[in-house]
């Protein structure tokens, strides 16, 4: 169980487990109406009051900057038009803050959090004994990773598939098992590549820099801006995409060419039930981007509220432009598809894990070790 310290940042942690999941499941904006409970929103009215977003990660990181980007346009379209305060409570990746922000929130609207892959997925959880359920939740919404380019500089492409050869180097921003990381990591496992892992990198920016002048030969790249500078560059090509769930369709992302859809190479290449179901596992995972949500116990008038706000937030075109600026090329995603994700995740087996965390050992990850 991870333990938390009391001290002036839980002051205000008064809130019940609650995520707004990001899952990029929609490659649009989504419309929740009709998502949430049957019951009549503006019952519930927030004047006077004052929002609190836990966020457990460092102030200026990808899911603080959206949670505070959400929360400054969602008190906007709020009954009462409440104020916001934001915490951020980082450790072990989100999993500290949300530990206990599970425990303290109250279900009054007044409690609420933003997070990523982290604070759902079931490897992290079981690594730390989190004691928190996080299908009790009651999401929101949120944002869906978008597909994940696979760059490989050209030259080392043919070195890929040439066991004889030197082998191709990975970049990776330090230990940490990313969604753009399942493509080389099956790629290996299933397809026999040729590559080796680096992870000396603490963000995506330097990591994009090491490829630009050549210590690496290959990483994965989300963000728009870092996308364009590769490909103008000449120098690398895509090899594959993770692609975005769509109406349960996997669909490419526009601007990059004709790079396929990692799921269609590895197609009939796994042959074991449990590599299966590992591979299944990474995809569900490395579709969840940024979510919000309030805490368990949350009533169905406060839930409806909020579901009325959030979508009415993600149509203002204020906010659609400032979201673009921290997450440019991230869909929109609505509760039923963050639910749906969540609850995939949950089913997955300690077995699965183990099986994962091997595999992840093998290519070099220090999984386990202190």
């Amino acid at each position: 169980m991870v333990k938390v310290k009391p001290g002036p940042m839980n002051r205000r942690l008064s809130m019940k487990g609650a995520f707004v999941l990001v899952v990029a499941c929609t490659a649009g904006l989504v419309a929740v109406a009709g998502a949430g409970p049957a019951v009549a929103a503006d019952e519930v009215s927030f004047a006077g009051k004052t929002i609190t977003m836990t966020v457990g990660v460092a102030a200026g990181s990808g899911i603080d900057l959206y949670g505070r980007v959400l929360g400054r346009y969602l008190v906007q379209h709020l009954p009462g038009h409440p104020s916001l305060v934001v915490i951020n409570q980082p450790g072990a990746g989100g999993l500290v803050g949300h530990n206990s922000w599970v425990k303290k929130a109250k279900p009054d609207g007044l409690d609420v959090t933003v997070g990523g892959l982290t604070e759902i997925d079931p490897a992290s959880l079981l690594r730390a004994n989190v004691q928190y359920d996080p299908t009790s939740f009651k999401y929101v919404g949120g944002l869906g990773a978008p597909s994940q380019a696979l760059f490989i500089n050209k030259d080392a492409v043919a070195r890929l598939r040439d066991k004889s050869a030197a082998p191709v180097v990975m970049g990776a921003i330090s230990q940490v098992v990313r969604g753009g990381y399942y493509q080389p990591l099956w790629g290996v496992a299933f397809l026999g590549w040729n590559l080796r892992w680096v992870h000396a990198y603490e963000d995506t920016p330097e990591l994009r820099q090491a490829m630009e002048r050549g210590e690496v030969d290959m990483s994965s790249f989300g963000n728009v801006k870092d996308i364009d500078n590769l490909l103008k560059s000449g120098k690398f090509s895509v090899l594959s995409q993770s692609g975005t769930v769509s109406n349960g369709k996997v669909e490419p992302r526009p601007g990059l060419g004709d790079a396929p859809i990692f799921s269609d190479l590895v197609r009939g290449h796994i042959k074991d039930p449990l590599a299966q179901r590992a591979y299944d596992y990474g995809e569900n995972a490395s579709q969840v981007g940024r979510w919000f949500a309030l805490p368990p116990a949350t009533p169905d008038t406060i839930l409806a509220t909020y579901l009325k706000a959030y979508e009415a937030t993600v149509r203002d075109p204020d906010y659609i432009a400032a979201i673009a600026k921290t997450d440019p090329g991230s869909p929109q995603v609505s509760k039923a598809d963050l639910e749906r994700v969540v609850h995939e995740l949950s089913k997955v087996s300690p077995e699965v894990i183990d099986y994962l965390q091997s595999e992840l050992r093998r290519q070099g990850f220090l999984i386990g070790n202190k």
